[in-house]
């Protein structure tokens, strides 16, 4: 295969981040007694992590614990199950990184692409270029340096290392981590020349030692984006190292995969790869797994699930946004197969639920619904009477909602508007609009007064819908800085309508506010022409009314 072939872009600067062992790290902040001995990162049965003096041992990642503790009987296991504060670590690394660019790719908890071209263009306007290497003592170069490309590369890569330089230090300062840094000029290269040297160190390499560094790969499963199942594939081919991939005809990748990902793949092989850094948001799910010994017994299921919910709120909480789908993964255990099998089911969820923001200060009823919901989800996907093995229970929430927010809209203004006029006045314009014998009872008093039957002016009542939904939220500004405590719109608002005999309560309750208040209205005023003609034994002739539309049948 003709190299010359393919076309790769060598304008940008890419750097890769890579937190050393992070769990360990995060723990030895936690416990800093734990630094200077061999520690290990335990999930369940499983080492999934250790740090460098554990890899001394021969610790190596998703080890049996069995197996590492014979290699290292001294080894120190901390639980890392609980995800909370390696998401927190995470997140700060990601925000310090966005002070160099606002183009930051998060991969998993550790690594992060970061986009620094703009940066490098600023940076070069200030450089002299016939300067000497800036960071020889601070960069390690992979791959031959004999000659470089022509078009500007070299030096834009020498100025990123220097950034990559600036933010480890900044990582390292603010954050108390180590992390290794791989400089140039597309993802797949940064993150293969990132782990060349190790740990607490960076590594450049120049786009014309490419080649030299994609041929020190063991097999085709060393480059990113080649997975395992993907690797099978191409060695039913008699494809097994980087240069079998090179050399491949792409009329027989194309007998087994489609012809862009032919492409794709021997791509890169080359080392070329001009996929963009893509500027990541917050996650398109928040979830936590908990494996577990064989459960038999629902009331252990409800436990262990009140358990991973409680846990799941916090990362809510952190994330702010509003989840509206629920979803609920188990694993059974076949005992006569001797095999397990996962399987899920989801649900929509009232994402006013989570409204409060703090777990906290949230409602336990509604903590208790979604279990309910959860639960009815287990019994949906296990026979509850019939026996059951459960080794892997899991919570997942996702299609979120962004928490309400008043700002740059015309609702602060309203809210404002309405909130802050004098009650004095308002009483004084339905006063005018009321019959004379009706301006010798004022508002307040009617409010105050035990008729259930006391109803609100219109004026009144849509003052307190425009109060009541615009203070619900927490974003909106308090009430006391608007002066409001002086006004008294709440108690109609709050009021609750009844229900008429004729209809059924349960629907009542779902419809609007102001359809409720219609509907009680036309009630009161039925009831009124039936006491007015009871005299009279012929019914009264029905119009089409709203009211007819929801009497029970």
């Amino acid at each position: 295969m003709n190299v010359d072939e393919y076309k790769d872009e060598h304008a940008r600067t890419i750097i890769h981040i890579d937190i050393d062992c992070f769990y360990a790290q995060v723990e030895i902040l936690k416990r800093p007694e734990l630094k200077n001995v061999p520690l290990g990162i335990q999930q369940k049965n499983i080492v999934v992590t250790s740090n460098y003096i554990a890899r001394e041992f021969g610790i190596r990642k998703c080890m049996l614990l069995t197996e590492a503790m014979q290699l290292c009987p001294n080894l120190v296991l901390v639980n890392g199950e609980d995800l909370n504060d390696y998401r927190t670590m995470s997140y700060k690394v990601t925000t310090l990184l966005q002070k160099y660019s606002e183009i930051v790719e998060r991969l998993g908890l550790d690594e992060n692409f970061v986009d620094v071209t703009k940066l490098v263009e600023q940076k070069l306007k200030n450089t002299d270029r016939s300067a000497g290497d800036p960071n020889q003592d601070v960069t390690n170069i992979v791959g031959s340096n004999d000659s470089y490309c022509q078009c500007g590369c070299e030096i834009r890569l020498k100025i990123g290392s220097l950034i990559a330089d600036e933010m480890r230090r900044l990582i390292h300062n603010q954050l108390g981590l180590t992390s290794c840094a791989g400089i140039a000029h597309n993802k797949l290269l940064a993150k293969i020349v990132c782990s060349t040297h190790k740990p607490n160190q960076q590594s450049m390499l120049f786009p014309d030692s490419a080649l030299e560094l994609m041929l020190s790969l063991n097999n085709v499963e060393s480059i990113p984006g080649i997975g395992r199942a993907t690797s099978d594939i191409l060695k039913s081919l008699g494809v097994r190292t980087v240069q079998d991939l090179q050399n491949a005809e792409l009329s027989e990748l194309h007998r087994l995969f489609e012809i862009d990902k032919a492409k794709f793949l021997q791509n890169l092989s080359f080392g070329i790869d001009n996929s963009p850094v893509k500027k990541s948001g917050k996650p398109l799910s928040l979830g936590l797994e908990d494996s577990c010994k064989l459960i038999c017994a629902e009331n252990e299921v409800k436990e262990k699930l009140g358990d991973l919910l409680k846990r799941l709120l916090l990362l809510v909480e952190a994330d702010g946004r509003l989840p509206k789908t629920i979803k609920l993964t188990i694993r059974k255990f076949d005992k006569l197969t001797n095999t397990s099998r996962r399987e899920t089911k989801q649900t929509n969820i009232n994402p006013q639920f989570f409204t409060s923001g703090c777990v906290s200060q949230m409602n336990p009823n509604n903590i208790q619904k979604i279990l309910m919901i959860l639960m009815n989800m287990f019994r949906k996907l296990v026979r509850v009477h019939k026996p059951f093995h459960i080794t892997l229970l899991g919570i997942s929430l996702v299609k979120f909602n962004e928490r309400p927010s008043f700002r740059n809209s015309i609702a602060p203004f309203l809210r404002k508007d309405i909130e802050v006029q004098s009650i004095i006045s308002i009483e004084n314009l339905n006063s005018n609009e009321s019959s004379p014998e009706s301006r010798t009872h004022s508002p307040s008093s009617c409010r105050e007064s035990s008729d259930p039957e006391c109803e609100p002016t219109p004026k009144r009542t849509k003052l307190s819908i425009f109060k009541r939904n615009f203070l619900e939220y927490d974003t909106c500004e308090s009430p006391s800085k608007l002066r409001v405590q002086d006004l008294q719109l709440t108690s109609d608002s709050v009021q609750k309508v009844r229900c008429p005999s004729s209809i059924d309560e349960s629907v009542f309750r779902e419809l609007p506010l102001e359809m409720q208040q219609e509907l009680w209205s036309e009630y009161k005023n039925s009831q009124i022409d039936y006491a007015s003609c009871e005299n009279k034994p012929k019914k009264i002739k029905s119009t089409n009314t709203i009211l007819n539309y929801f009497v029970k049948q």
